[in-house]
């Protein structure tokens, strides 16, 4: 394995830049899903654009990284931070933070998404209802989409 100092140096600048664009994350999750939970729509898209611009900094750090990594001829993540748990614990001490951090992000999107699909779920059965739509014939498709294909006469139109 062809540690080096430099190497060290390099994935520490990395980490120091994603742990608190991490807690930005993770702060950022929990705001959104109590935006999901009160259905505050607007703010929701305010805090989409936060996130996506978020992730994208931390996908340029993961790229950054996994140059680096390359680089020094590595390409298994275990066997480095083993590496760095011995030639540099203050590496390895962040990238487990880090790892951390992106675990509890990760929990928190899942939350949010099922609430998402919750949400639409209950949007689309309301829909349903009003246009008079019948809940038998539902069919789905490659995507896992709900298609309705009955020819149930609307609500409005009763």
């Amino acid at each position: 394995m062809a540690t080096t100092p430099q190497l060290w140096s390099e994935l520490q600048a990395t980490f120091h830049k994603d742990l608190p664009l991490t807690s930005q994350l993770h702060t950022l999750l929990l705001q959104e899903r109590s935006a999901l939970e009160s259905r505050d729509y607007d703010n929701i898209k305010a805090l989409l654009a936060t996130k996506n611009s978020l992730v994208n900094s931390l996908k340029q750090q993961a790229n950054t990284r996994m140059h680096a990594l390359q680089a020094a001829g590595l390409q298994d993540e275990a066997s480095t931070l083993k590496a760095a748990e011995q030639e540099a614990p203050i590496v390895a001490k962040a990238w487990r933070q880090l790892a951390q951090q992106w675990d509890e992000c990760q929990h928190l999107n899942a939350v949010n998404e099922r609430i998402l699909q919750r949400t639409r779920l209950v949007v689309t059965q309301t829909l349903d209802l009003l246009r008079g739509a019948n809940q038998q014939n539902r069919l789905y498709d490659p995507k896992g989409m709900a298609n309705n294909n009955s020819s149930g006469r609307s609500i409005t139109s009763a």
